[in-house]
Order: structure tokens, then C-alpha cells, then sequence
């Protein structure tokens, strides 16, 4: 059992592809949490919702050498941070 964090909606259970997505965002550390480091902003991150999505921040991670965590929570996996 893990903590998948209070912004988290959870995928029909026979949605298997939109589990596996959960999975991949989960395993690399990040949360579905909408709170920023200080407590003070309540506006939700991106978080991957479809197999498509995560491939595109995968390919964009290894071309760019920026950790898959980094890239997984961005809107547009190529822009710079």
C-alpha cells in the first residue's frame, strides 16, 4: 500500500493501462499532491495520464539527460527548466 497523495483519482479498476501509468508516476517518487514545498499553493501538478504521455517524457529524459522524475511532472516534456 502506498500514499498516491489527496489530489490522487483513481482509474476504473478494469482500466488496466491507466493503472500502469499510475504505476510508472508512483515508482519514479512522485505524488498526486497539489501542495508546494512551503504549504502555500493548492493549484494540482501535472501527473501523466496516458501510456502515450509517459512514453514522450521517457524519450524526452533520455535525449535531454534530465531525470525521468523531473520530466514525468512537466506539462511539455521538452521545455527547459
Amino acid at each position: 500500500m502506498l500514499c498516491a497523495g489527496h489530489d490522487f483519482a483513481a482509474p476504473r479498476r478494469s482500466d488496466r493501462k491507466a493503472w500502469s501509468v499510475v504505476a510508472v508516476v508512483l515508482r519514479a517518487g512522485l505524488r498526486y499532491e497539489g501542495f508546494q514545498g512551503c504549504g502555500c499553493g493548492r493549484e494540482p501538478k501535472f501527473r501523466p495520464r496516458t501510456r502515450a504521455q509517459v512514453r514522450a517524457r521517457r524519450i524526452a529524459a533520455a535525449r535531454t539527460g534530465v531525470p525521468f522524475a523531473e520530466v514525468l511532472g512537466r506539462v511539455e516534456p521538452m521545455e527547459a527548466r
